[in-house]
């Protein structure tokens, strides 16, 4: 079957949506599917990579927060009927609207990675209005797929119109090298994820202020909150006890969870929670805000974890649970979905609203 996925942004970009689709690019590539990947950047090129190909088209509007590429557009008008299926990726970017308008016959599956509102108080505004724009979108979609009932609620809320087109499929649990797991001198503990100010590494970095100089969090990462969140810990004089990564390598970032005591996710907004469901699944003791994803991730890996819920605003509660969580030692890794289970619910999906895969023309190459 020849699979388009259309996403916002590609590795090395990361993100909970970019993993999402890194592996389920590798996944449907080792089942033996021809896949390719189409998106935006700051310029046009056209790479193969780890066996994907991956058309990346210029950025017409460049705002961060409003990315918008005409020529993906354009392209997808003109080459979308080359694909027995297109797979687009997230309610809040742009790039989604644009394959929903290239007014092509080829079924599309939406996963809608949906939180329900916008990250700031101007995409919070803005959510209301862009709202019939999603309704395109949706309305497009063969099928929509969730990866929690609490996502599927969040958006039936708003659009009841496709309740019996959604299912859920839950992300699965990142594989990881054997690594092991080595003492450190401080009691380390793992902060993971896109640095935007809704994933709350604030509230994380402050309650570090309660706990003693043998607790250390490392920030792996990056984001437009990063710099400030820099000079956050540096103004309460946290900068040793505070560590910001950036990106890591899978080695790189093995490394780090082989020597840390415990995990933290603040967040907000989650569809699903994938640093928590990988913190789980490595057997790190974690604390967690009390968002629904997160709820549901703890009811997948089922008893024996260790998740401690805290209030993010409420500094002391946070530090308190983050000091047990370092004390409470490693324990059984969860059994979580795994990626393997996410491809075969996926290509059960792409079966579902298309016919057996024909001989697809091949797509004009990026100019």
């Amino acid at each position: 079957m020849r699979i388009g996925i259309v996403a916002n942004a590609y590795h090395p970009d990361i993100g909970g949506v970019e993993t999402h689709v890194k592996r389920l690019c590798a996944g449907l590539l080792a089942a033996g599917d021809q896949v390719e990947v189409i998106t935006q950047h700051r310029s046009r090129s056209e790479e193969t990579v780890d066996g994907v190909l991956v058309r990346r088209f210029p950025l017409t509007v460049p705002a961060g927060d409003y990315r918008l590429s005409l020529p993906l557009w354009r392209w997808l008008r003109r080459n979308a009927d080359a694909y027995d299926v297109l797979h687009v990726h997230s309610y809040h970017a742009l790039a989604a609207l644009c394959a929903a308008q290239a007014n092509t016959s080829t079924p599309m599956v939406f996963t809608p990675h949906y939180h329900g509102t916008g990250h700031s108080r101007l995409r919070a505004a803005l959510h209301p209005v862009y709202r019939p724009f999603g309704r395109t979108i949706l309305t497009r979609s063969s099928a929509v797929v969730c990866v929690t009932a609490a996502e599927r609620d969040l958006l039936l809320r708003h659009f009841p119109e496709v309740t019996d087109r959604t299912v859920i499929i839950p992300n699965g649990t990142d594989p990881r090298p054997a690594v092991p797991v080595v003492p450190a001198q401080s009691r380390r503990i793992l902060c993971v994820g896109r640095l935007e100010q809704y994933k709350r590494v604030d509230r994380v970095i402050r309650a570090m202020a309660h706990l003693g100089p043998d607790h250390r969090l490392d920030v792996v990462g990056t984001g437009p909150a990063a710099d400030r969140w820099r000079q956050l810990a540096a103004r309460l004089g946290l900068a040793g006890q505070v560590v910001f990564h950036g990106r890591l390598d899978d080695a790189a970032f093995a490394s780090c969870l082989a020597q840390a005591s415990a995990a933290v996710s603040a967040s907000a907004h989650e569809a699903f929670g994938m640093s928590v469901a990988d913190a789980l699944a490595a057997g790190l003791p974690t604390v967690a805000a009390p968002i629904p994803a997160h709820q549901e991730v703890a009811r997948l890996a089922g008893d024996g974890v260790w998740l401690r819920y805290a209030d993010p605003d409420d500094e002391a509660d946070l530090a308190a649970a983050m000091i047990e969580a370092t004390s409470a030692g490693r324990k059984r890794p969860a059994t979580l979905p795994t990626w393997d289970d996410v491809v075969a619910g996926i290509r059960q999906v792409y079966s579902a609203v298309t016919t057996a895969p024909c001989s697809a023309t091949q797509p004009e190459a990026v100019g």
